[in-house]
């Protein structure tokens, strides 16, 4: 089967390569970039490179890597994955609520196992109806408030429903 490929770029690394240019406008902070240059631009370039990230799906499984380098950061069997979830992730912070539309790969340990985000990507709808043919879609768009250890695999997914299924269970004893 064909190998799919979406390419996305992580602004919020992105924005950080442009905080490191900001100080170039003091004159102690340019003397120390022009004395140094020849750490900095290899650390910049590397830094750059981290923010391009690529997600192959094919028959076998799906790959998160680096794009411009042969580094694997995820790669996830069918297998291992339980379903995934369309996810709102609201993160509140000192300057207000910060909303990121993203996709979670659960395993069976109802973990997360792979985290995508959605903005900044291309061909996702491409990648997605391959993943269809794969893997079963969790039915309710998930929204969670401050998912600190559960969208990076620490803790279980709290799920809608899960305090009505608790009941149903203790309803109906063996």
């Amino acid at each position: 089967m064909k190998e799919f490929k979406s390419i996305g770029i992580n602004l919020d690394m992105l924005a950080g390569l442009l905080v490191l240019f900001l100080p170039l406008y003091i004159d102690s902070i340019q003397d120390f970039f022009t004395q140094n240059l020849k750490i900095i631009i290899p650390c910049i370039i590397l830094y750059a490179l981290c923010c391009i990230t690529s997600v192959k799906v094919n028959r076998e499984g799906i790959i998160k890597e680096l794009y411009l380098a042969p580094i694997t950061l995820k790669k996830k069997t069918w297998r291992e994955i339980k379903h995934y979830a369309h996810v709102t992730e609201k993160w509140s912070g000192q300057y207000g609520t910060q909303k990121i539309e993203v996709l979670w790969f659960i395993d069976f340990n109802d973990k997360v196992c792979l985290r995508i985000q959605k903005r900044a990507r291309k061909n996702l709808d491409k990648i997605m109806e391959v993943i269809d043919k794969f893997e079963d879609k969790y039915d309710i768009k998930l929204e969670i408030k401050d998912p600190y250890f559960m969208a990076y695999g620490y803790s279980k997914v709290k799920y809608p429903n899960e305090k009505s299924e608790n009941v149903k269970k203790d309803d109906n004893p063996k």
